[in-house]
């Protein structure tokens, strides 16, 4: 397959990744004040995003297994379908144990929409025979930014979650409905024959234990940054929105060149080398609790994550050659165990010393993950090669 079949379903493909980052922004930019409107503790409102996490992990670990079988653009559509009807939920809801409820249900529609639009991704850039995944997770990030910015907007307005949440509702539909008959026809290149449950394997283990480092900051930071922000810095909700921003701003900024920059240095020296950064930002938010400092200390952390993600999903895509989509879903439960439990696990730690020391975990991780990069991504699998991806879905 020549890249130019590809273009269709690549365009469909980055429209699910930008409205599912538009979602997770306006979410982000909503916690904040849903803490504050239902009276919650640091520790209740970890209890209520750990309820996320149950919910992702759980679709998570079957989704590529159903994309495998009924075919990963069908499943992409669907579960993105599924994730922006639940976005409004937790915002509507009058206490905890209702908001967990909400959360819970948010968490397994977003669960399932990555691991698919994830493994639709993997398959096809195998597809194109050239990476493509970092300008895929640019979408993301670039819709995080979007979505964040809206939402700071939407509260300096004067207006409440409800109305970041229906926002972030009504765009990721038009995003996805505005691109699924490009999505669809992606289906109609190959097919990969259905398998079994099978246990991950030691090169997928490896490579998703360095996802699940990696994405333990970043889900914390976007489930947090802001939070740390108004109770240590001292800022609004509305400003407080912008930590996450400056991270997105700056994951973005990283990612649209990350296709080109992973090509030539290579993808163990970009995880390694980035993963250095990120803590080193990370540190600087702590060290210098201000909003200035603050900004940049995000902003450095979103440059040095920014391509590690795609990176490390391409490899778990590559460690399952025959079934590129199961390989991704493999290696994204294991990332994202990191990403929607970070969140409550600061919260339980926050509630015992205090949210800025609590925080000092996710420079830890990204300092773990820049010292074992080179090793773990030397067993990731076969590169890219066109020729084998001859029959994929």
């Amino acid at each position: 397959m020549t890249a130019a079949p590809t273009l269709r379903p690549r365009l469909a493909t980055t429209a699910l990744f930008l409205a599912n980052g538009t979602g997770i922004g306006l979410w982000a930019s909503s916690i904040a004040p849903i803490k504050l409107a239902l009276g919650l503790s640091d520790a209740e409102l970890g209890f209520a995003l750990l309820a996320f996490a149950v919910g992702a992990i759980l679709t998570m670990t079957v989704t590529g297994h159903i994309a495998a079988r009924f075919g990963s653009a069908r499943v992409a559509l669907l579960t993105g379908l599924a994730f922006a009807a639940a976005l409004p939920f937790p915002a509507l809801m009058p206490n905890l144990p209702s908001l967990a409820v909400a959360i819970l249900l948010l968490g397994a529609c977003n669960g399932a929409m990555d691991v698919a639009m994830n493994g639709h991704g993997a398959i096809v850039e195998r597809v194109r025979g050239r990476p493509i995944m970092s300008s895929l997770h640019a979408a993301f990030s670039l819709g995080c930014l979007f979505g964040s910015s809206v939402g700071s907007r939407v509260l300096a307005a004067g207006y409440g979650p409800m109305a970041t949440m229906g926002v972030a509702s009504a765009i990721a539909f038009v995003l996805i409905l505005g691109f699924s008959t490009k999505l669809r026809v992606a289906a109609t290149f190959t097919s990969e024959p259905a398998v079994g449950f099978a246990l991950p394997s030691r090169a997928v283990l490896l490579v998703g234990t360095l996802a699940f480092l990696c994405m333990f900051a970043e889900g914390a930071t976007a489930d947090w940054a802001a939070v740390y922000l108004v109770t240590v810095a001292g800022t609004t909700t509305a400003t407080g929105a912008l930590g996450f921003a400056s991270f997105a701003l700056a994951m973005t900024i990283g990612r649209l060149t990350g296709d080109f920059v992973v090509h030539r240095v290579g993808a163990a020296r970009i995880v390694a080398l980035g993963a250095a950064l990120a803590a080193c930002g990370l540190g600087l938010t702590l060290i210098m609790p201000r909003l200035e400092f603050a900004l940049v200390g995000y902003a450095l952390a979103g440059l040095g994550i920014a391509n590690i993600v795609p990176v490390l999903f391409s490899a778990g895509g590559r460690s399952v050659p025959d079934h590129p989509a199961i390989g991704v879903a493999m290696a994204a439960t294991c990332g994202y165990a990191g990403f929607l439990t970070s969140p409550p696990l600061i919260g339980a730690l926050a509630n015992g010393f205090g949210l800025r020391i609590a925080l000092v975990v996710l420079a830890l991780a990204m300092a773990a993950v820049a010292l074992s990069a080179r090793r773990v991504l030397g067993r990731s699998g076969p590169s890219l090669d066109r020729a084998s991806a001859a029959t994929v879905e």
